[in-house]
């Protein structure tokens, strides 16, 4: 076999899928989903979930799911990974450890991955019902990190911009404890010497993560806190520096890697992954950061609102989704609502949507359908009631992370974040749960409002 040949096949398996995938999405049964959450928000628990509902569905386990409620659906499998640049997502992974003995919540990804399900109905009006005993729907759920999607406003930035916010953040009385020493080093920085850059830059990286772990939110660049094959790199040497700095050289080649940054890293993934896709699913956890205090609820708005910036809209036709497929459905859900009693859904809603402002109002003018959603994608607590002799109260039973029994009145939500003077005589504090033990299919709160909110339209 020549050379040639070898060369051409994969070429033309590579066209062969992407026609089979333009011939699905003509034909408007291809579905194309990003997945990403803010910190700590259970993204892997949440896919894996999904996942299981498909796999699984019952009637009596996701009453709201139209699709299901009418008798249409023939169920779902795992189908041909379309893209075999992406690691697989390993739902059986994340499965094995929510059903161990002890289960346990399964890692966080530290990459893009994918999964592809083929989702089969009966059809319910239209010419398909006409011509069609069963459709085959193509599901692609790809999975990236959180820190990759908190990158995408700095393409509307040059690097003064970028600079000038970031270390404002930085240097904010709640971080600033922590920052300090780094702030100091970035100060004494006498020249650009590749060495002393580097060393920095590690450091910026370490401080992020330090920070993360504190309740802040807006990290850029995200690479720095999952820098997989970029480790080490230049294009990943570069930091914020302070409003007074006189080092030209040292500003000038801050600029450069923050230029590379974008061209290099931001916008291929911005055109590879986040340009296809046809609908976005962003997970939130406000309660952890209420538990931390007001700074890092007001970080988590500003990152909400900054994503929301980014992401292109627009209505999904066929003809713009098969040249120019844009996101037409945008959700941001609130996770952990077992966390909290039911009575409080409503605040948790609320606080969500507060935290937006006007985005979702210019999204929805522009085209583009937003929804907000309280749910639980493996509900780890069961509801209930005590009475304390004033009359009942509502509590929450489960596990705390470390296997002991628990139940509690786990507080209240606020509707919008407090004043600043609420938080110097109180706080929060809303408790980790672990896993439901063994219990399937995985019990949920409102996940069938989701399957129906994503897949409701393309079921039909």
């Amino acid at each position: 076999m020549s050379r040639a040949s070898v060369t051409v096949k994969p070429r033309l398996k590579a066209l062969g899928q992407q026609l089979e995938e333009w011939a699905h999405r003509g034909l408007d049964q291809h579905l194309r989903v990003g997945i990403t959450g803010l910190s700590g928000a259970g993204k892997t628990a949440f896919i894996t979930a999904l996942v299981h509902q498909l796999l699984k569905a019952e009637r009596d386990h996701l009453p709201m799911w139209e699709v299901l409620a009418q008798g249409r659906w023939l169920g779902a499998q795992r189908a041909r990974q379309p893209d075999l640049t992406l690691a697989p997502f390993d739902y059986d992974a994340a499965m094995s450890c929510l059903l161990a003995e002890p289960p346990s919540w399964p890692p966080s990804t530290r990459g893009i991955s994918e999964i592809r399900l083929a989702l089969r109905y009966r059809p319910g009006r239209g010419l398909r019902r006409q011509f069609k005993e069963s459709v085959t729907l193509y599901l692609d759920l790809v999975d990236y990190p959180g820190e990759w999607l908190l990158d995408l406003p700095m393409l509307a930035q040059d690097y003064g911009q970028w600079s000038e916010q970031a270390w404002a953040r930085l240097t904010h009385p709640t971080w600033r404890q922590s920052s300090e020493t780094w702030c100091e080093q970035v100060r004494a920085l006498s020249g650009s010497e590749d060495a002393e850059v580097a060393g920095c830059a590690e450091h910026y990286g370490q401080l992020l993560g330090q920070l993360r772990q504190q309740g802040a939110t807006l990290l850029q660049p995200g690479r720095a806190l999952l820098p997989g094959e970029l480790a080490g790199t230049p294009v990943l040497a570069f930091f914020p520096l302070p409003p007074e700095c006189d080092n030209e050289a040292l500003r000038a080649l801050m600029t450069e890697r923050f230029d590379a940054y974008c061209e290099q890293v931001v916008k291929p993934f911005y055109r590879h992954h986040f340009a296809r896709f046809d609908r976005q699913v962003v997970l939130v956890d406000c309660l952890t950061p209420l538990n931390q205090g007001r700074a890092p609820v007001e970080q988590m708005g500003m990152a909400l609102k900054g994503v929301l910036d980014s992401f292109r809209y627009g209505p999904g036709s066929l003809l713009r989704r098969l040249f120019k497929p844009q996101i037409d459905k945008l959700l941001f859900a609130a996770t952990k609502a077992d966390h909290v009693s039911v009575d409080q859904h409503p605040n948790l809603l609320k606080l969500t949507q507060s935290l937006m402002g006007d985005a979702q109002r210019q999204i929805r003018f522009a085209g583009g359908e937003v929804e907000t959603m309280v749910l639980s994608a493996v509900r780890a607590s069961e509801q209930g009631q005590v009475d304390d002799g004033r009359g009942p109260i509502p509590v929450i039973r489960g596990h705390r992370l470390d296997g002991q029994p628990l139940m509690r009145f786990p507080g209240e939500v606020p509707g919008a974040l407090p004043p600043a003077e609420f938080w110097q005589g109180q706080g929060f504090d809303f408790v980790p749960l672990a896993p439901p033990k063994g219990t399937l299919p995985l019990p949920h709160m409102r996940m069938d409002h989701l399957l129906q909110w994503l897949l409701g339209d393309k079921l039909r």
